[in-house]
């Protein structure tokens, strides 16, 4: 059966720290296009997930989003936000933290034994796309390959 659905658009003006991975660092990463979704999201969600170790928060402060090809970057883009109208300074707090960030949510991810992932390293539980796509080892592949390529480029 199909229902119409009345759902009014919601809007959240926030703040929020993110990053964008360059088609090269995929093609090094050897990440493909159908992968490089999931190997997105799968960083978001363990991104997310340790981003109250550098600020002062619960996971439950903060979202986030990934695209395979954001509409503004050009690039696949990886967001993590504020949960609040205006932002609480969590995102801020992210960007300082920049590449120590990254590379414990690289660390967390490659340090977990599971297989394929689950919830101690790439699975939310507050998904809303119920944890899919998730590329474990994409994310892996791909975050290494950020982080060899530092310094990174900072923008304010």
């Amino acid at each position: 059966d199909v229902v119409p659905l009345d759902l009014p658009e919601q809007r959240l003006e926030t703040r929020s720290v993110w990053y964008t991975v360059p088609d090269q660092i995929l093609a090094d990463a050897k990440i493909e296009p159908p992968d490089v979704g999931g190997s997105a999201h799968a960083a978001e969600h363990t991104g997310i997930g340790l981003l109250p170790l550098f600020a002062m928060c619960d996971r439950w402060d903060i979202g986030g989003v990934s695209t395979p090809l954001h509409q503004d970057t050009g690039a696949c883009t990886v967001f993590i936000y504020d949960g609040y109208p205006g932002g609480a300074g969590i995102a801020e707090r992210g960007f300082e933290a920049g590449a120590e960030h990254l590379g414990a949510t690289l660390e967390a991810i490659a340090g977990c034994h599971c297989e394929s992932g689950c919830p101690s390293c790439v699975q939310s539980p507050k998904c809303g796309n119920g944890n899919e796509p998730l590329d474990k080892h994409g994310a892996i592949r791909m975050l290494s390959t950020i982080l060899r390529r530092r310094p990174l480029r900072v923008v304010r």
